[in-house]
């Protein structure tokens, strides 16, 4: 099984806000989901904290704020 090499931060770079923003929740959950996997993995693999670590935790950031903003917009009704 050959394992895809690109981590969530470099695929979540990528996209633009409105394209973050207009994805749903399940997307954003499964993102969120990989995030968390992908910082306990960083997490366990070293004793200090990375560069991959800290890019892992701001993309799970990121991921959340979005999450928020978007749950925030569909309780307005906008």
């Amino acid at each position: 099984m050959v394992k895809n090499t690109k981590t969530v931060y470099e695929i979540i770079q990528n996209i633009p806000v409105e394209s973050m923003i207009a994805l749903s929740f399940t997307q954003l959950r499964e993102f969120e989901a990989e995030l968390k996997e992908e910082v306990i993995a960083h997490t366990l693999k070293h004793r200090e904290k990375t560069k991959q670590y800290h890019r892992a935790v701001l993309a799970l950031r990121w991921v959340r704020g979005v999450i928020r903003i978007k749950s925030m917009g569909e309780k307005k009704g906008a």
